[in-house]
């Protein structure tokens, strides 16, 4: 499993959770602006809807009213005014005629809010070709439509005559509703002004463009200027209009296929998003601030207590048993962490010191036995002596080996675990030599040469006795004038000291130099066992023993040399 420090996991814990922030946002803002353009949407096309309807039914209206006002059975409808207007030659009887069609036509444009204008063509050739009802303001727009279509009917292009049509004039499109009655027209101008404001009571603000545009998505005419056609199939869709993003919501009329709808700017629909939008931006801000503080706090009071912690715990896991945190810590779970380390700590240090006490009583223990193991062996050849010496009665001699035993056995006894000084260890070999000479009639001889300046080197006692001892046995054992040299010197790093010890005999066994030296004890040679299992007590694997044969037996100690300005402790070792 791939690890991670506690700091790059914050991070990416902290990178995670914003994106999972934006994200969420993101979606919610999504939702919440589909949704509150669906309701505007749905709202606009449901008041579109009934005002197009309205619009529809006025027109329809208008349609019957004018049917009725020319075919009713009156003898004063529309349709029989007309006859006598057209056939009329009395001027009193046309003036009455066109003062009661005026009237009629009077009566239909007063009746409606939906028709701006009224006019009637004939085929007359004098000042009645026209008659028409309306406002002064459209004056221009009528007469500009009289011309055009009297040079249509007059030279009869009736191909642009249609039921519904939209008439572009220097005024503005006109939407034209035209009847033909016994082969004149009646032509009514269906007020743009009205279904404007129809449709402008049905959009969602002031701000909202109300257009009417026929089949081909063109512009008729519209609340404020539209630079661009109106397609149908983009109904409940955002279309971009002078720049700006605007929903597109409308109805098509049934009455000549027109478009009637309205324009609502996008963003007067979505400010009911401000809101979110200001709680997300000041969430947001107070997120960013907050991050950098929790960064701190995050830094102070759990990835600084745990980077000491786990600092102090590699200092431990080095050695430094007594490494502890000193500090008290703001988070309760992390001081109580703290205090059973610092426990863990000072109870490691404990069990060190026990464990240690244990291996030094385990070590004196079997020192002292490897010791008990050499006394009984010395005394043995001790007491072989003196009684060598009590049955030819030489007393002078036994009082000398007296006085060189108690010096000797004073020696022997001391504690083994403690080193001593090569010049002590050389006196004591001395006192040693002088009972193997009374003991062999001085046919046994050691010659020492060892420098002045290791004199002071501290060695552990009986390490060079072991293997003279081991020479007297066994050297004068096959040649009666025996020749014992103990040399000594340093390595030029003054940091091992190597000792030889040689004699002249017929050397080593081979089952000896073969065996391991720690296991020689099971063929009789219990103090060399002894003395390197003592040599691993005291110097673990810094000390080496070679045993060879070169004119005799030959022995190499290797042991770090130590003086008495000398430290001994493991770091020596």
């Amino acid at each position: 499993m791939r690890k991670t420090s506690l700091q790059r996991w914050l991070r990416k814990y902290w990178l995670v959770t914003t994106i999972l922030f934006v994200s969420m946002f993101l979606i919610l803002h999504t939702v919440l602006v589909r949704n509150i353009t669906l309701r505007t949407e749905n709202g606009i096309r449901n008041s579109i809807t009934i005002s197009a309807v309205g619009i529809e039914n006025s027109l329809q209206m208008v349609d019957g009213f004018v049917n009725e006002a020319l075919y009713s059975d009156s003898t004063q409808s529309t349709s029989q005014l007309y006859y006598s207007l057209k056939n009329e030659k009395d001027p009193l009887s046309l003036l009455s005629a066109r003062s009661a069609v005026l009237k009629s036509l009077q009566s239909i444009w007063t009746w409606s809010a939906m028709i701006d204008y009224i006019m009637l063509y004939t085929d007359r050739e004098d000042e009645f070709k026209w008659l028409e009802v309306g406002g002064d303001q459209d004056i221009k727009v009528r007469n500009q439509i009289k011309q055009t279509l009297s040079d249509y009917l007059e030279d009869g292009n009736m191909s642009g005559i249609k039921r519904y049509m939209i008439w572009p004039s220097d005024y503005g499109n006109q939407m034209l509703r035209v009847l033909k009655v016994n082969g004149s027209y009646l032509v009514v101008g269906v007020s743009q002004r009205e279904i404007l404001n129809t449709l402008g009571r049905a959009s969602f603000d002031e701000e909202s463009i109300s257009f009417a545009a026929d089949e081909n998505g063109n512009i008729i005419f519209s609340s404020a200027p539209l630079d661009c056609t109106i397609n149908s199939e983009n109904e409940g869709r955002y279309i971009t209009v002078n720049g700006k993003r605007y929903l597109q919501t409308g109805y098509v009329s049934g009455q000549g296929n027109y478009y009637f709808g309205s324009l609502t700017l996008r963003a007067d629909i979505l400010k009911d998003t401000f809101t979110f939008d200001m709680v997300f931006l000041i969430v947001s801000i107070l997120i960013m601030l907050l991050f950098p503080l929790s960064i701190v706090l995050l830094r102070k009071n759990i990835e600084k207590p745990i980077e000491t912690i786990s600092d102090k715990m590699n200092e431990i896991s080095e050695g430094d048993l007594d490494a502890t945190v000193d500090e008290e810590f703001f988070i309760k779970e992390l001081d109580v962490l703290v205090r059973a380390f610092n426990h863990m700590s000072s109870r490691l240090g404990q069990l060190k010191i026990e464990k240690y006490e244990m291996e030094l009583e385990a070590q004196k223990a079997t020192m002292q036995y490897l010791q008990q193991q050499l006394k009984p062996h010395f005394f043995a050849n001790v007491l072989n002596i003196i009684y060598s010496l009590a049955e030819r009665k030489d007393f002078e001699t036994i009082q000398r080996l007296s006085k060189a035993i108690v010096s000797y056995s004073r020696y022997m006894f001391q504690d083994t675990r403690e080193l001593v000084e090569l010049s002590r260890e050389l006196e004591q070999l001395g006192y040693y030599m002088e009972i193997q000479e009374i003991r062999y009639m001085k046919q046994i001889r050691m010659d020492i040469d060892i420098p002045d300046e290791l004199l002071s080197a501290l060695v552990p006692p009986f390490i060079i006795l072991t293997f003279v001892e081991n020479a007297v046995k066994y050297a004068f054992s096959s040649q009666k004038n025996s020749v014992i040299e103990v040399r000594a010197k340093a390595d030029d790093d003054k940091e091992y000291m190597m000792i030889t010890v040689h004699d002249n005999g017929a050397g080593y066994p081979d089952h000896v130099l073969n065996a391991d030296l720690e296991d020689v004890s099971d063929e009789g040679h219990v103090g060399l066992t002894n003395i390197i299992r003592r040599l691993r007590l005291i110097y673990a694997d810094k000390a080496q023993i070679e045993l060879k044969n070169e004119d005799g037996a030959f022995t190499t100690i290797r042991i770090p040399c130590i003086t008495m300005n000398d430290s001994f402790g493991d770091d020596d070792l």
